[in-house]
């Protein structure tokens, strides 16, 4: 142990030595040495102090940017009535097209929309004339769209002297061509939130509740209006779900004939000169009291008014929807969604001749339901085409028409 004292004792002599003898060189590099310390902190100090001030700089950033977005997102956009724009154009040919039941004008407002919305919307046509009153618009949730609301009134044939009041909402889009056109594909999850949110804002409520009133005052004074409306919905549901399934029955059928086409068909090509046709005279009859107007559009002056069974001589059936009629010796329109078109007897062999029993209906087809076009009396004949299930086909006033063979006696040529 003592030894190793005095050898330590040796090294601390040594070093002391050292570091008196090399002293002017030695406290020169420690004090570079530790001023390079003190430096390298100072910098890094300040390089953590400017991050920090940068942090804390794009933190406040953040925050003040997500408060513009929440104040934006809580802020209710103006309610504004348009006038004179193209938005105004849009909805009037809109409504225009309903009351006409124009339905390729209906689809060219519109980005797509279903065949059986547009069955739908047609069938209603022949019910209520659409007049629009006002649109209302704001801001859509991109750039060239915008969130409408529509107030129009709608007028139904039974009660042409109480107009109802009626708002719907839609949304406006604009084309690669800068037009605008209703939008009916389905919305993508922004765009029906932003819609949700602008139908929560107070003055979209508030026109809302006045549209109400309105429609609640008019009600409680005609109550018989809301029984119609039943009615007339199974009326319009009863006819759309014949129309669609027609619709797919076609479908179905060119579907079929494109999987399994028939032979070509093969044409004559030798030129043979035939002589004019005469002209065929087409009858049509009302099947229940409608309105006979000037020209084909709901909206045209009144003329008179059809019964049930009344029939017409048919000038042309119209692709929009209407007929042609001759009406107190004048042309005259008719929806053809009431009418039933009648066959000409013209060209149709006799077999035979019936004899009325008694007093017996005429009628438009072969159903004790169908329309009536004329009456016999006992011992009153007529020519008969065909004799099936009971019924009688006959000749009537140019026209082919069956009659009940129970009421009647058959004499059939051989």
């Amino acid at each position: 142990m003592k030894n190793l004292l005095n050898k330590l004792k040796d090294i601390l002599s040594t070093v002391k030595k050292f570091v008196i003898k090399y002293s002017k060189y030695l406290f020169p590099a420690v004090a570079l040495i530790l001023a390079a310390v003190v430096v390298l902190i100072a910098l890094d100090q300040r390089q953590k102090a400017a991050d920090r001030k940068k942090a804390l700089e794009e933190q406040a950033a953040l925050e003040e940017q997500q408060q513009a977005q929440a104040e934006l997102e809580s802020a209710e956009i103006p309610l504004e009535e348009t006038r004179g724009e193209k938005i105004n154009a849009l909805f009037t040919t809109y409504y225009m097209a309903l009351s006409n039941g124009d339905a390729d004008l209906l689809k060219a407002q519109c980005d797509t929309i279903e065949d059986s919305e547009v069955i739908r919307l047609m069938e209603q046509s022949a019910y209520v004339d659409y007049t629009l009153q006002n649109v209302y618009t704001q801001a859509g949730p991109r750039e060239g769209s915008y969130i409408t609301y529509c107030y129009y009134q709608a007028t139904f044939e039974r009660f042409p002297e109480t107009p109802l009041p009626a708002l719907k909402g839609f949304f406006v889009d604009t084309n690669e061509n800068g037009e605008l056109y209703i939008v009916m594909r389905e919305l993508t999850e922004e765009e029906d939130s932003y819609i949700t949110k602008i139908a929560s804002c107070d003055d979209v409520k508030e026109l809302n509740n006045k549209v109400n009133v309105e429609y609640n005052d008019l009600i409680l004074v005609n109550p018989e209006i809301l029984d119609y409306f039943i009615e007339l919905d199974t009326t319009v549901s009863t006819a759309v779900g014949e129309k669609i399934a027609q619709l797919n029955a076609t479908k179905a059928a060119e579907a079929a004939a494109k999987e399994d086409p028939d032979e070509p068909e093969v044409v004559d090509t030798t030129e043979t000169v035939e002589a004019p046709a005469e002209p065929t005279v087409k009858y049509a009859t009302a099947t229940t009291r409608v309105n006979v107007r000037a020209s084909d559009s709901a909206n045209a002056e009144r003329v008179g008014e059809a019964m049930a069974g009344e029939k017409f001589e048919v000038v042309e059936e119209l692709l929009n929807g209407w007929t042609k009629i001759i009406y107190n010796d004048k042309e005259a329109f008719i929806k053809s969604d009431y009418l039933s078109m009648i066959q000409s007897a013209d060209g149709q062999p006799t077999i035979g001749m019936l004899t009325a029993k008694s007093e017996v209906n005429v009628r438009s087809l072969p159903d004790t339901n169908s329309e009536r076009v004329g009456a016999l009396m006992a011992g009153d004949q007529l020519e008969i085409v065909a004799v099936d299930g009971g019924w009688c086909t006959v000749k009537f006033e140019g026209m082919l028409a069956y009659v009940n063979a129970d009421f009647v006696d058959c004499t059939l040529f051989e």
